[in-house]
């Protein structure tokens, strides 16, 4: 009768050992699911500055395009009210063939301490 009250009272728990070591491997578990999902924040925020930068890259290629046959020059500046993190650039140049122009429109900004750019290219002929 004895043996049988020591047996039912080693059995009916958890010891603080085991606890321990379930807690553990829960704030394992914790720890590598808050990094993957601020990873996934990262990405997310990437990718809408990536979409962003090139709506407005399209935007600004798509206003040479409709001028024509761009005039040769640098030209810069920022849509602050509809992109404010955002600058761009368009780079008109002549090419080695007469009456093709080719240009460049770059988008910048910045991503932390790093400057990030998008650049479209495209060539233009005389009609």
């Amino acid at each position: 009768m004895i043996q049988g009250r020591l047996c039912r009272q080693a059995g009916g728990g958890f010891t603080l050992m085991e606890v321990m070591i379930a807690l553990a491997i829960l704030s394992l578990v914790a720890v590598a699911f808050l990094r993957a999902q601020a990873g996934s924040v990262r990405l997310v925020d990437e990718s809408n500055q990536i979409s962003m930068a090139t709506l407005l890259a399209k935007e600004k290629m798509a206003e040479l395009e409709s001028a024509g046959f761009p005039e040769l020059g640098k030209y810069a500046g920022s849509e602050e009210k509809v992109f404010p993190k955002f600058r761009w650039e368009q780079i008109v140049s002549s090419t080695e063939i007469l009456g093709i122009r080719k240009a460049i429109v770059r988008v910048l900004w910045m991503e932390g301490t790093q400057e990030r750019s998008l650049e479209l290219t495209v060539y233009f002929a005389r009609r």
